[in-house]
């Protein structure tokens, strides 16, 4: 009993009810590989926080941004000025319109989940919200923010399998499966848009959208791989991993069913993403001439920021992003003043907004404190 409470209580450092006899041999059979204990020791949020390569991440980002400032000759008085003029009521618009990709990617999650589980744990994976799934989900990217590696879609897996008590290791390849689909359809969405807009002038672009594509073939070549290579990979894998490596490819390849629901419902999050630059720059009154097609630039920017924030050396992208974003805007004949503006208050919606929000949800949801089954 005591060892189980330990083991739970890792994630958050927080205080569990101990679980009813049944579950303690369930956690206990789950639990039993060493790999999996150092895993959980890896989740705790508070020793990650602490962890000298998160401050080094920080260190970093916070560098870049410094060298950027002073190199690009940003006025921070004039940028503060410009911020001061922000229609709040497109910016609230705006808000609005990121904040409700949320539920979207819960119902996506849940229809993920759904797949991979069709024939196992069905009903557990049933009887679990929308709203309950888009929490977690929520708190995982807080932890993004506050963390590098991406540690919150492990989080993500491990909040699930402690809410429903399904397999960590299967959720983990439906998150695996849910990045891919993002990837691809990034990819796709990003190769329309440059060559749409940009095809005169691609330029450094190209850079961005090598990296796009490169993601999207390096996920399709993975799911050929481990499709076709079945057999062969898990008579590779030591005994003792066996039974995870087999649970996570389920979780992977499991979860491409329904393909045409959650392409539809991928292809509508990130056009919402590129609609809430859209009204970024129409809350700082700016108007951009890069394109006669006006939405294009825009869904441009935003999965340029998409493809950056899976660059996994700072914490939710933060430096990379920035920067890199702002280079392009400027590249395409955005005045510095204007493209900073863009990108200090875009930050504020789905970095800041993200991380400060998110660890009240993190703090508040009975959903992080494992205190019973929700």
């Amino acid at each position: 009993m005591e060892w189980v409470n330990r083991q739970v209580s890792r994630v958050g450092r927080r205080t569990v009810v101990a679980a009813p006899e049944e579950q303690i041999e369930r956690e206990l059979d789950d639990w039993s590989e060493p790999s999996e204990q150092q895993a959980e020791d890896d989740l705790s949020i508070s020793h990650r926080l602490a962890n000298w390569k998160t401050l080094v991440s920080f260190g970093l980002a916070l560098l870049v941004l410094a060298i950027a400032i002073v190199k690009g000759g940003i006025d921070p008085k004039a940028l503060w000025h410009h911020i001061r003029t922000l229609n709040f009521g497109l910016f609230f618009g705006a808000f609005v319109v990121y904040y409700a990709t949320f539920p979207l990617r819960g119902f996506r999650w849940k229809a993920l989940l759904q797949n991979a589980y069709r024939d196992t744990h069905s009903d557990a994976v049933n009887s679990m919200s929308v709203r309950g799934l888009s929490e977690i989900l929520y708190i995982s990217w807080f932890v993004n923010c506050v963390v590098p590696a991406k540690l919150g879609d492990l989080y993500r897996a491990y909040l699930a399998k402690l809410w429903a008590r399904i397999s960590w290791t299967k959720t983990v390849g439906t998150i695996m499966a849910e990045r891919i689909i993002d990837i691809l359809v990034l990819g796709l969405l990003l190769a329309a848009t440059a060559l749409i807009v940009f095809r005169s002038r691609l330029g450094h672009i190209g850079i961005v959208l090598i990296l796009g594509l490169g993601l999207a073939v390096v996920g399709i070549v993975a799911l050929i791989a481990m499709k076709t290579f079945s057999e062969h990979i898990r008579k590779r894998i030591p005994a003792r991993f066996h039974e995870r490596y087999v649970a996570f490819e389920e979780g992977t390849l499991g979860s491409f069913r329904r393909l045409p629901l959650i392409l539809g419902v991928t292809t509508l999050i990130w056009l919402m993403e590129g609609a809430r630059l859209q009204m970024v720059f129409s809350a700082l009154g700016l108007h951009t001439h890069i394109s006669n097609i006006p939405f294009v630039p825009m869904l441009f920017f935003a999965l340029t920021m998409a493809v950056l924030t899976t660059v996994p050396f700072t914490p939710g992208g933060l430096g990379l992003v920035e920067v890199v974003l702002g280079s392009l805007m400027i590249y395409l004949g955005i005045s510095k003043q204007d493209a900073a503006a863009v990108v200090v208050v875009d930050r504020l919606l789905s970095y800041y907004s993200v991380a400060f929000f998110g660890f009240l949800v993190y703090l508040l949801s009975k959903r992080s404190h494992f205190r019973h089954p929700v």
